[in-house]
């Protein structure tokens, strides 16, 4: 790395010059004392090891060189020395696979002098990168010395960087030092920290490589993102507060990242156990191993969620990360929007172009979309509360478009807004509290409702589609108007948010109005399960859909029973994915557990598809089971528990009985089974099963009477994925799932539903 063309060194020849307006000083310059420290530590980024903490600052080390040469990976002897480069990277705690040992006394102790340049690097690079997109001085950026901008009082405040964070204090079993990376940032003149941690598998919680996070800049820009937020957004001292908020702080912070190397195509180069084809748009594909997903249920570019899906994944009720990718897919498509628009004359596809708007040496009404964008983005964050909401942040969007570029792009915004739930009529209701943690009883409050109400128009679109839905009984009754179906925009009816209804008697139209655009559609009725289907709108149709949904024969709805092993079997069968049926922790293994289904009666149903949900719910801590579900004291029982991802149904059998035919079906021998699922019917891989992955599924099976249906467990998450056993060399590390925890004796299912038709949309 070269500060100017100047240098002597020849490579500052090849294109490496850093010399910029966002750093008055080379990066491991003192300002005041106007000398080079010889060290990662500058004006924007303080940098050392913290092997001893996994959280604060613990500086026992920082590398150093008296020519400045801080990362070549090229080994080299210093004359007189006879010492190879303690720069250079040799990948040790990927080659040692987790062994502590790395840590050692050996030549490169973990690679920690590389670990630390690289971080120190990346922070200055974001230092920079943000500084031309608005994160100045005066808008609270982050530096030891401001030039004379500001108060003085909002000076002493570069990045501290701790790389390796915790690598020994947090190690297993206690695993604070592994798996994650952290911004903690504090008020403008203080310092903000970011902790980078080493990666590693742990059993059923994360299936990590045995990487170092210093080495994956989509993690490191990520927290710096945070920072940005942190400070820009309601001034420096304020933070994103509350659910959506935060969980748009997720999704600002991968934006971040994914745009900073998509503007310095050549900058990052996969280290050598990290193999190519890794998406662009993928957050944190080093540190996870997953090349196409990162860290993240979507990839943001191949997303199919909405406004009405906050909450879709359990692990949102206390996390931020699932619901901010509902942000993301939003931003990504008005990315790409303004891509299309301004392609033409400004290619995004011309590296040469966006390395020069990245350094800010072209206006950026002469960039390609994705800066104009990111530009909107950044601004947006100077007109926004913390307490914003997704549509707060959509008005700020639009108002920063119309300052920066005239309002040259509201008909683009509103539309990638609106075919996301988040259009002009859409909603975040608000409910007053009072007297809240302490408050006095005159104080009223406004907290966030997390059901929003979600919306498909825009104000500047002429010709919107109108579309009334009604749903139909297919088998049955056939024909016969389903009176209680709702209608969902997406793949989710558990916890999201319809579009529409059938139901008369609530608020809900049966009609709604949609910018053009192909949408998915899920429809659930009690009695008929959950039907899907995907439809284009052309501008200005006018349309009915009528579904005609098949009638599900174990549905509790219809007069099916379930019997069987385990606790909550009547949500089994409840036509929702919003509930589901457990077999607890157990010494009898979960392979044969099962749970019959009495299709209602003595008539043989032709079953000839089956639908299977390994859907999550949020903890219940009241959940009180069935009425039948009570421990040997004639207690009732409940699921409980927080519901871990690798205790997913992953393989089932479907069998069968006919008491029509003259069997007992209260028997086992009068089953026969008539479907194996794949092992990989519900699939996970790295770093751990997906809620988008555990939704439900249609699965075809042999035509076969039949008056019970028994779902019967082959494999859950846990014990079907040979990914999750044992991996790394760790002597203090079990990471197998099955040898490692007590995951392979749960096993969760949402639904089982059982079908004759196929239901259909005209």
């Amino acid at each position: 790395m070269c500060w100017d063309l100047l240098s002597s060194d020849p490579r500052c020849f090849q294109g490496y010059a850093l010399t910029n307006l966002a750093s008055r000083a080379p990066w491991d310059h003192e300002v005041r004392a106007n000398s080079p420290t010889y060290t990662t530590k500058g004006n924007n980024a303080s940098t050392s090891e913290a092997w001893g903490s996994p959280l604060t600052p613990f500086e026992q080390y920082r590398p150093a060189d008296r020519r400045r040469e801080y990362l070549d990976k090229t080994p080299r002897v210093y004359s007189g020395a006879g010492s190879i480069d303690p720069f250079s990277w040799t990948n040790q705690w990927y080659r040692q696979n987790c062994n502590q040992a790395a840590f050692g006394p050996t030549a490169n102790r973990n690679d920690i002098d590389a670990a630390v340049t690289s971080l120190f690097a990346n922070h200055n690079r974001m230092h920079d990168w943000s500084y031309y997109l608005g994160f100045t001085e005066r808008n609270y950026n982050m530096q030891e010395n401001n030039f004379g901008l500001t108060d003085p009082r909002r000076e002493n405040d570069p990045e501290i960087g701790n790389a390796q964070a915790g690598a020994l204090s947090g190690a297993p079993p206690i695993f604070l030092g592994r798996d994650n990376a952290n911004q903690i940032t504090l008020n403008d003149g203080i310092p903000p920290i970011t902790n980078m941690y080493l990666w590693q598998p742990v059993s059923a919680g994360f299936y990590a490589p045995c990487v170092d996070g210093d080495y994956d800049f989509s993690v490191i820009g990520h927290e710096y993102g945070h920072a940005i937020q942190n400070r820009m957004v309601a001034g420096p001292d304020s933070d994103l507060s509350g659910h959506q908020p935060r969980a748009m702080g997720e999704s600002w912070s991968d934006l971040t990242a994914v745009e900073y190397l998509a503007e310095h195509r050549e900058y990052v180069k996969y280290p050598e156990n990290q193999v190519q084809d890794v998406d662009p748009f993928a957050v944190g594909p080093y540190v996870t191993g997953q090349k196409q997903t990162g860290i993240r249920n979507y990839n943001m570019s191949r997303s199919d969620l909405n406004y009405s899906d906050l909450e879709y994944d359990p692990n949102g009720v206390t996390s931020p990360h699932a619901d901010g990718e509902i942000w993301s897919a939003t931003n990504y498509d008005i990315r790409q929007a303004l891509v299309a628009k301004y392609n033409a004359s400004y290619p995004a596809t011309n590296d040469s172009l966006q390395q020069q708007c990245a350094d800010n040496d072209r206006p950026v009404r002469t960039c390609p979309g994705n800066r104009r964008w990111i530009q909107i983005f950044h601004d947006a964050f100077l007109l926004m509360p913390s307490e914003v909401t997704m549509l707060d942040a959509r008005d700020a969007y639009l108002a920063a478009d119309q300052m920066r570029f005239g309002g040259a792009n509201q008909r683009e915004l509103w539309r990638a807004f609106a075919r996301r739930g988040m259009g002009i009529g859409a909603a975040s209701p608000q409910y007053i509290i009072k007297g809240q943690n302490g408050e006095p009883d005159t104080t009223v409050r406004a907290v966030e409702n997390r059901d929003p109400r979600p919306n498909f128009e825009t104000p500047v679109e002429a010709n919107e589609a109108t579309i009334t839905f009604s749903a139909i009984a297919q088998d049955g009754v056939a024909g016969a108007a389903i009176g209680n179906a709702r209608i969902f925009v997406g793949r989710y009816d558990a916890r999201a948010v319809p579009i529409a209804d059938t139901n008369t008697r609530t608020a809900l139209s049966n009609r709604a109005r949609f910018v053009p655009g192909t949408y998915q559609f899920a429809v659930q009725a009690p009695g008929y399960g959950l039907y899907r289907f995907t439809r284009t709108f052309a501008a200005g149709q006018v349309a009915t859909l009528r579904i005609s949904m098949p009638t599900n024969w174990a549905s509790g709805s219809k007069g099916a029973v379930a019997t069987g092993n385990g606790i909550n079997k009547s949500k089994l069968i409840d036509d929702t994915e919003a509930t589901n049926w457990v077999r607890p922790q157990s010494d009898v293994p979960i392979r044969g557990q099962q749970v019959t289904v009495n299709l209602a009666g003595t008539i043989a149903r032709q079953v000839r598809r089956v639908q299977v949900s390994a859907l999550l719910r949020p903890q219940n801590a009241e959940d009180t089971g069935d009425p039948q579900d009570v421990d040997a004291t004639g207690k009732r029982v409940g699921d409980t528990e927080a519901q871990n991802r690798f205790t997913s149904l992953k393989q089932f059998e479907i069998w069968t009985c006919n008491a029509a035919a003259g069997k007992n079906c209260a028997s086992a021998a009068s089953f026969t089974r008539i479907y194996t699922s794949s092992a990989n019917a519900f699939p996970s891989g790295r770093p751990r099963p997906l809620a988008p992955n555990m939704v439900m599924k249609s699965f075809d099976v042999p035509d076969t009477l039949a008056t019970h249906v028994q779902l019967r467990v082959v494999t859950n998450q846990c014990t079907g994925t040979p990914v999750y056993q044992e991996q790394d060399a760790d002597p203090a590390n079990d990471s197998g799932c099955m040898s490692g925890s007590s995951q392979d004796q749960h096993v969760r299912a949402a639904e089982l539903q059982v079908f004759t038709g196929f239901g259909g949309v005209r």
